[in-house]
């Protein structure tokens, strides 16, 4: 087979994500090219190994790749400034297809940078600006053939990009990247391997961005379509990974059967695919299933792979939420040191990754909660103090996130919020506060819920219901800035033919004789999350 036939085969190698064969190949063809002789060839065996170690995590040798690009660019526009007349001598190629290499191997080399930085240092700002040199770059006019390998790099980074916003729960900013992305892939393709491969690349990634943000219907065709998408290449990876997808859907929606039918399916292509992401959530995701049949040993040691692996790849938001998982382990066990210390470690990562946000340090402190309240309950005894505590970190915790809740004006985006962040902390305020014996901050819990309005269903809270929620809590992109100022305002929209007050509440008090609610756990959420809970107005009077 040719060299340009070797490079086609790589190429493919590539899609069906059989990385290592192709690696072998690139590199023994890169042994076979003599220094100058065939440069054009060197570029694109540099930029498919910057390819592989890019998606195998391997992030040096991505950046070796790039630099060796670059190193080999800089020769060829030197030679076209008529700089370097003696590399110009040794030149096989006439100028137009020095510019021709110069127009492709720039951009590939661009978007290896993208992805770098977006995946392999979270450097979000830095990957955007490269995505925007990538997309703008107009040297290919005068080479038409290079437009649809252009369309496709950019298609690809834009899902690197966004990927990774999701993964340091930054789904809001993802927005308009995923809205490229779709656009892209929906349009009918020529049926080649490159359109499949963005294809599927592209529905997987949305398909876990719908799950993490709460859109469960959603998911499903789009993971379904690149499955089978997958399937019909035969690309057992990819295949894999959208019934990990699933699985996840599965679990949030509350199918632990279909869960574990999904994942255990996807696993061994995934484990022999050796993404240590996914191999990572593989393991969470097999915890999360012992866990629920009660086998905490089998458990904690699923686990404790995801989190070596994600130590691995240094993914701190992911570390952090395993060790949460892990501490559940520890509570219920009895174990309350070591769930404490776990917690506390937690923190410290969350503290050290810049891109931190207040609901995140809410879930967390109410976490920290429930492991006060589970030590209280196992000596009842000794338990009043625990119990204040454990209420001095939830009950911030409920009014901060539930003060979102109230800001958003859609509907169904409200019941996002209330299932997925509000129901559960708001259920553990409530019985932090009875268990305490507390019947003052009941009673106020109480008159604050029916002030800003009832669940459907009302939640009730048990030790289940917690720790299956501590590592794949979802994230939904109501928690915009936007809505923060929403809430931060007080004002009032027609909803559904009515008056519905949005924003927070004026003081409320229950008694003329006392102050208003709660003033002190509003207090402490406005210190601790910097959310302001009560508007500055005239206190509502809620007595007859």
């Amino acid at each position: 087979m040719s060299t340009a036939g070797e490079l086609d085969r790589a190429r493919q190698l590539i899609f069906a994500a059989d990385e290592v064969t192709a690696k072998d190949l690139l590199v023994g063809l890169g042994e076979q090219i003599e220094d100058g002789e065939r440069d054009d060839l060197l570029l694109e065996i540099f930029a498919l190994l910057g390819e592989i170690y890019l998606v195998r995590t391997a992030y040096n040798g991505t950046e070796e790749c790039i630099r060796r690009i670059d190193n080999l660019l800089a020769v060829y526009r030197s030679i076209r400034a008529g700089t370097n007349p003696e590399a110009a001598s040794r030149a096989a190629m006439s100028d137009a297809e020095i510019d021709h290499m110069l127009c492709r191997y720039s951009r590939r080399a661009q978007f290896l940078r993208t992805g770098l930085a977006a995946a392999a240092h979270g450097d979000h700002e830095g990957a955007e600006l490269a995505l925007f040199v990538l997309c703008t770059d107009d040297s290919g006019v005068a080479h038409p053939d290079l437009a649809d390998e252009h369309r496709f790099l950019i298609t690809y980074a834009q899902i690197f990009c966004a990927n990774a916003l999701c993964d340091d729960d930054l789904h809001v900013q993802s927005i308009p990247l995923w809205e490229k992305v779709i656009e892209a892939i929906d349009r009918p393709g020529d049926g080649g391997e490159a359109d499949d491969h963005l294809l599927v690349q592209g529905a997987t990634g949305y398909g876990r961005f719908c799950v993490e943000t709460g859109r469960l219907p959603e998911a499903e065709p789009w993971l379904r379509r690149a499955g089978a998408r997958a399937e019909s290449r035969g690309w057992d990876l990819a295949k894999a990974r959208t019934q990990l997808e699933r699985g996840t859907a599965a679990w949030a929606s509350g199918d632990v059967w279909q869960t574990q039918t999904l994942v255990h399916e996807a696993y061994p292509a995934i484990a022999e695919g050796y993404r240590a992401h996914d191999v990572s959530r593989s393991w969470l995701y097999l915890g999360l299933i012992a866990m629920s049949l009660d086998k905490l040993d089998d458990a904690d040691e699923r686990f404790g792979h995801a989190e070596r692996h994600w130590r691995e790849v240094e993914k701190p938001l992911h570390i952090h939420r395993i060790l949460l998982q892990r501490s559940w382990v520890d509570i219920l066990r009895g174990r309350f040191d070591a769930a404490a210390e776990r917690a506390t470690e937690a923190r410290q990562l969350l503290d050290s990754w810049p891109r931190h946000s207040w609901l995140q340090y809410a879930r967390l402190d109410d976490h920290v909660g429930s492991i006060l309240r589970a030590e209280a309950l196992a000596d009842p005894a000794n338990a009043a103090d625990k119990l204040q505590q454990a209420a001095d970190l939830k009950v911030p915790a409920a009014l901060a996130v539930d003060s979102v809740r109230h800001a958003i004006v859609d509907a169904d985006a409200r019941m996002r919020w209330a299932t997925l962040v509000s129901a559960r902390i708001l259920a553990g305020a409530f019985a932090v506060a009875y268990e305490w014996g507390n019947a003052d901050l009941l009673s106020e819990l109480v008159e604050y819920h029916c002030a800003r309005g009832a669940f459907s269903t009302e939640p009730t809270e048990s030790a289940a219901e917690q720790w299956m929620g501590a590592a794949t809590a979802a994230v939904p992109i109501e928690a915009d800035d936007e809505y923060a100022l929403v809430a931060a305002g007080s004002w009032s929209a027609s909803v559904a033919g009515g008056l519905t007050r949005l924003g927070p509440l004026p003081p409320l008090r229950m008694d003329p004789e006392t102050p208003p609610i709660m003033s002190r756990y509003r207090e402490l959420a406005y210190q601790r999350y910097g959310r302001d809970i009560t508007a500055d107005e005239v206190a509502w009077s809620t007595w007859p």
